[in-house]
């Protein structure tokens, strides 16, 4: 029975956090890490909903981030032990109004509303429930909520990765010694070993898949994000640089067009503003041919000039995709570590 509530957001897109009652030995949760179970009735309309959450990424190879398994209601007892759910249903039908208590029909009203949940059945789950008074208050809701809900499965994704990258803790004696020698560092995680340490650059990989995580901190002006890295990484590389050209994809109507693999973004980590370069990186110089893979870069600002702060991954593309896109999901962890423990350096 879910008792409390606490809102995160506002009506309409609200996420509503439930913090149930604490639970012992919790069994542990079914599926795969990127799939969704959708429990819906028969009557409501799920093709655009699936659509968004089954959208592509680039990584650099298209994949979908979730793939969703729809069932119907009389699989729920089954299906509700998934590590990601998505209920849907009528305040009123049976295998909703078992979850709500008074106080949330009270919030839900007239209309339509979303509930989130932690753990509710088994550890490591996320459950999302969609629900209004009527088929048409639910149906607008169901409509409405895809991009929120992709976003909060996503955010509940990195929060377990997060769980797995220390899970067993981390390098503190390395993390110690690139602090002294940088003035920053990241916690770097177990199985990382130092790779490259010439003028302040600083880089650890792990091997088989290839991962790296590289630290430059300074704080000169940068004109040109690329063409910095650029210069980087194709000295301490031999020969990285940034693939800056359009390659052919497929529209989500079926027509061939041509997209840029490299995009940028403005972002925030708490009061700390960074631009963040996402894209591919090449090499035509190693031997055995060409080789390249996916990264994100970090670039802070302090008192109004952007410098480097932090440089994160490649991967190459000969690695499965799957691995791929796990592999630079986990080296986006230790970014928010670092700012969780410098973050208060750029603002002195």
């Amino acid at each position: 029975m879910i008792e409390k509530l606490k809102y995160c957001l506002i009506l309409s897109v609200l996420i509503i956090k439930i913090d149930g009652c604490k639970r012992v030995s919790l069994p542990h949760s079914i599926g795969a890490r990127d799939e969704v179970v959708l429990i819906a009735p028969r009557e409501f309309q799920v093709g655009s909903f699936v659509d968004v959450l089954e959208k592509l990424e680039y990584y650099p190879t298209e994949e979908k981030v979730f793939n969703v398994k729809q069932v119907g209601v009389s699989d729920f007892d089954r299906y509700k032990l998934w590590r990601n759910v998505i209920i849907v249903g009528n305040t009123d039908d049976k295998h909703i109004s078992g979850l709500l208590d008074e106080k949330a029909r009270e919030d839900i009203e007239n209309g339509g509303m979303l509930f989130m949940e932690k753990d509710l059945w088994v550890r490591l789950q996320t459950a999302i429930i969609i629900t209004g008074v009527d088929i048409e208050k639910t149906q607008e809701l169901l409509d409405r909520s895809a991009e929120t809900i992709y976003n909060a499965l996503r955010e509940e994704e990195k929060e377990r990765f997060a769980k797995v990258v220390y899970m067993n803790g981390y390098q503190q004696k390395e993390t110690k010694k690139m602090e002294e020698m940088l003035g920053a560092s990241f916690e770097i995680p177990l199985g990382y070993r130092l790779s490259k340490n010439e003028d302040g650059f600083m880089t650890y990989m792990r091997k088989n898949p290839d991962r790296l995580v590289t630290l430059l901190y300074s704080f000169e002006p940068i004109e040109n994000p690329i063409k910095f890295r650029d210069s980087l990484f194709s000295k301490y590389f031999n020969g990285d640089e940034v693939f800056v050209d359009r390659v052919p994809a497929i529209s989500p109507d079926g027509e061939s067009q041509l997209i840029k693999l490299t995009s940028f973004d403005t972002v925030d980590f708490k009061a700390t503003r960074a631009i963040k370069i996402k894209g591919v990186w090449k090499n035509d110089k190693v031997e055995g041919g060409p080789m390249g893979g996916p990264f994100v870069s970090y670039i802070f600002q302090k008192d109004g000039i952007w410098g480097i702060a932090k440089l994160l991954f490649d991967n190459s593309t000969k690695l499965p995709k799957d691995i791929m896109k796990k592999c630079l999901e986990l080296l986006g962890i230790p970014i928010n570590e670092f700012i969780k423990k410098f973050g208060n350096i750029f603002q002195n």
